[in-house]
C-alpha cells in the first residue's frame, strides 16, 4: 500500500523508548515526556540500558490505534525485560519494523519473537528495507569488525510475513515508512568505514534502505522517528516532508549519529533544526553527548532528554 500525498492526519503519536543507551530514573516529566518513575511503576523502576535502540510507537486516529515496534535493541535480555517491566502488551501489536541492518537495532528481535510471538496476531508483518539482510562491517585500515547479519528465514520461522520496503509505504492509515532515500544534504557526509557486503565484496554502505517512521499530527505537523540517521538527520527530515506532502516538522525522535563528529558538523545540524522550525528534538542512542550539549545550549526550548522508559506524546 503506497502513499498518496499528503499524508493523512492523526490525532496522537506516542513513542515509548524501550531500549536506549541511557537511563535516568530520577528525571521528572517535562514538555512532551512522561517518565517511568517509581510512582508510575509503583516500585523502583527495573529497566536496562545498552548500546541500542527500540521504539514502541502508538498512533491514534479516530477510534483506531496502531501499535508498532520500530527496532529491537542489541539484546533479547534488554528488549524482552523492558517490554515486560514497562507493562507493554505484545499481543496488541499491529506490525514490526526495522530501520537498518546493524545488530544494535535488530539484536533483540529473535528473543522478542520467541518470548511473545505465540500471543501476537497471526497475520503479523515485519517491514524491512531490501538491503537489511546483508552482512555489515566496521573497517579501519586492515582491521574489520562485524556489525552483524540478520537472516530473513529466522524471522519467517516464527510465521511472520516479511515485506520489503523500497518506496514510501503506508503501514496503516496515517503511518508511513519512508522507503529508500536517495537524496542527501551536501554537508551530511557518510563515513566510509561502515561497509556492506554484497556478493562477497565489501563496499561503503550508502544506507539508502534505512527506514524512517513518519506520522502527521493534526494541526501540528510531522513526527519523524529515526534510528541512526546514517544518511543525515536533516536530509531525513526534508525527505520526510517531501514524501509526506507536509512541510511542517513538529518533532524528531531518534539517533542522529553525531557522536565523534566535528563541532562544525554538529552545529550545522542543530542550526538546521532551528531553520526547519522543529518544535521538539529528542536525541537518542548514537547522537553523542557533545551534540546533546550543543542542543541544550542552542535549542533549550526544543530539546527533550531521552531515558529508557520515557514516553513522548505529540497530540493535536
Amino acid at each position: 500500500m503506497h502513499l498518496m500525498a499528503p499524508l493523512a492526519e492523526v490525532d496522537r503519536v506516542s513513542v515509548t523508548t524501550v531500549v536506549d543507551n541511557y537511563i535516568d530514573t530520577l528525571r521528572q516529566d517535562e514538555k512532551v515526556a512522561r517518565r517511568f518513575s517509581a510512582f508510575v511503576a509503583r516500585q523502583m523502576p527495573d529497566l536496562r540500558a545498552e548500546h541500542g535502540l527500540a521504539h514502541w510507537v502508538e498512533i491514534a486516529r479516530g477510534a483506531a490505534t496502531t501499535r508498532i515496534v520500530f527496532d529491537f535493541g542489541s539484546t533479547a535480555a534488554s528488549m524482552t525485560h523492558n517490554v515486560r517491566a514497562l507493562g507493554l502488551d505484545a499481543a496488541r501489536l499491529d506490525a514490526l519494523a526495522l530501520s537498518h541492518g546493524h545488530w544494535d537495532h535488530w539484536g533483540g528481535l529473535g528473543g522478542f519473537l520467541q518470548a511473545y510471538r505465540r500471543g501476537m496476531r497471526r497475520d503479523l508483518v515485519f517491514y524491512a528495507g531490501a538491503d537489511h539482510f546483508l552482512p555489515r562491517w566496521n573497517q579501519r585500515g586492515d582491521d574489520r569488525v562485524s556489525m552483524g547479519r540478520l537472516y530473513r528465514e529466522e524471522i519467517e520461522r516464527y510465521d511472520v510475513r516479511v515485506e520489503l520496503v523500497t518506496a514510501p509505504t503506508l503501514v496503516a492509515d496515517g503511518v508511513l515508512l519512508s522507503g529508500e532515500m536517495h537524496a542527501r544534504e551536501d554537508f551530511e557526509t557518510i563515513p566510509d568505514n561502515l561497509k556492506v557486503e554484497r556478493d562477497g565484496r565489501l563496499e561503503p554502505d550508502p544506507f539508502i534502505g534505512e527506514q524512517t517512521l513518519i506520522a502527521n499530527v493534526r494541526g501540528r505537523g510531522l513526527v519523524v522517528v529515526t534510528s541512526c540517521s546514517h544518511r543525515g538527520v536533516i536530509g531525513i527530515c526534508r525527505n520526510a516532508a517531501r514524501i509526506a506532502g507536509v512541510s511542517k516538522i513538529h518533532a524528531v525522535v531518534g539517533g542522529f549519529h553525531l557522536s565523534g563528529l566535528s563541532d562544525e558538523r554538529v552545529t550545522r545540524v542543530v542550526d538546521a533544526f532551528h531553520q526547519l522550525g522543529v518544535e521538539y528534538v529528542v536525541p537518542q542512542h548514537c547522537t553523542g553527548i557533545e551534540a546533546i550539549a550543543t542542543l541544550r545550549q542552542r535549542l533549550p526550548g526544543e530539546l527533550v532528554v531521552s531515558s529508557v522508559g520515557s514516553t513522548f506524546t505529540f497530540a493535536a
